[in-house]
């Protein structure tokens, strides 16, 4: 259970602050923190980028933003390195996944993970179309150390 006072602690404006919600990064382009990969860009209306943070205790990376397949790399049954992160820092102890919208992909989601040697990958099952963007907006991972 999270306690974020002791009883008799003296509660004061900073301890607030950084006890409740810390922001341990705060929104950073993909592009500083790593390379982006086989033909997948930054979309320019909607730069992908990361956030961390600590939530009562605990650390969260929020993911927002898209990524355009502008190669364009097939994502149909197969699974897509899109962007690897640099630092060590930005990779979790095991991989993690959600399913993405993905623009053009014949209303199919993507599946979207992070793997533990930093790379964020991608894929579509094969049914669907290749989607031609990949948005991380809603990709958030807690407890990822």
């Amino acid at each position: 259970m999270y306690v974020p006072f002791y009883a008799g602690e003296i509660v004061t404006a900073e301890k607030l602050r950084t006890r409740f919600i810390e922001i341990v990064l705060d929104w950073t382009d993909l592009s500083a923190l790593g390379t982006f990969q086989n033909g997948f860009t930054a979309n320019p209306a909607k730069p992908p980028k990361l956030r961390v943070q600590r939530v009562m205790g605990g650390l969260e990376w929020l993911l927002d933003g898209r990524l355009n397949n502008s190669g364009p790399a097939n994502l149909v049954n197969a699974t897509v390195t899109m962007f690897t992160f640099t630092s060590t820092d930005y990779r979790p102890t095991v991989e993690e996944g959600d399913t993405q919208y993905g623009a053009s992909s014949g209303h199919y989601g993507v599946r979207v993970g992070l793997m533990t040697n930093g790379n964020l990958t991608a894929s579509v099952p094969a049914a669907a179309a290749s989607p031609t963007t990949v948005w991380l907006t809603g990709f958030t991972i807690r407890n990822p150390k």
